[in-house]
C-alpha cells in the first residue's frame, strides 16, 4: 500500500462516514453502508491485510462520529474482521460484477446479522425488514462505487502525488 493509495482511502471513508450521518439525519431510509462498500474495495483490491486495516479505520470512524457506538471500538472490530474475511475471498485480476456485488452482500448481511446480536443482547429490538434493506441497498450502491474506489485508488498510486 502506498502512501497515496493510503491517503486516498482515508479520503473516501471519511466522505462515506460523514455522507452517511448526514442523509441519516434527513431520515433517508434505508441507507447504505458507504463505510463498508470502500472497506470491501479496499480488501477486494490489495488483500486481507489492507481490508483488516482499512476496515479498522473505517470503524473507528463510525464509533467516533454521531450518532457512535454504545462501546467504543464495537464497530471497529466488526468492520475489521469483515475487511479481512473479504480481503481472503480476493481474486487477482479483472473480477465479474456479479463476484463483487455477492461479496459485498455477503459482508453486509454479515454486519448487519453480528449488529442483531450485539442489539439483542442489549435487549434493543432488532427490525428485520430494516436490515435486510440496508444490505440490498449497500449491495445496490456497490455496484456502482465500488469500481469508482479502485479507479480512485489506481490513480493515486499512479499519479503518486502524495
Amino acid at each position: 500500500m502506498t502512501p497515496a493509495g493510503a491517503l486516498a482511502r482515508a479520503v473516501l471513508l471519511l466522505l462515506g462516514g460523514v455522507l452517511g450521518v448526514t442523509l441519516a439525519a434527513r431520515h433517508l431510509s434505508p441507507l447504505p453502508d458507504l463505510v463498508l462498500v470502500v472497506v470491501v474495495s479496499a480488501a477486494l483490491r490489495a488483500g486481507p491485510r489492507v481490508g483488516l486495516l482499512t476496515g479498522l479505520v473505517g470503524g473507528w470512524l463510525l464509533d467516533l462520529l454521531p450518532p457512535g457506538s454504545a462501546v467504543l471500538g464495537t464497530q471497529a472490530l466488526l468492520y475489521a474482521v469483515a475487511g479481512l474475511c473479504v480481503g481472503a475471498l480476493r481474486r487477482p485480476g479483472p473480477v465479474p460484477v456479479v463476484w463483487v456485488v455477492l461479496v459485498i452482500a455477503g459482508a453486509a448481511g454479515g454486519l448487519e446479522l453480528a449488529r442483531a446480536v450485539l442489539a439483542l443482547a442489549q435487549g434493543v429490538p432488532v427490525d428485520v425488514v430494516s436490515s435486510a434493506l440496508r444490505v440490498l441497498a449497500t449491495a445496490t450502491v456497490g455496484l456502482v462505487v465500488v469500481p469508482l474506489v479502485s479507479a480512485v485508488e489506481r490513480r493515486s498510486e499512479r499519479r503518486r502525488f502524495a
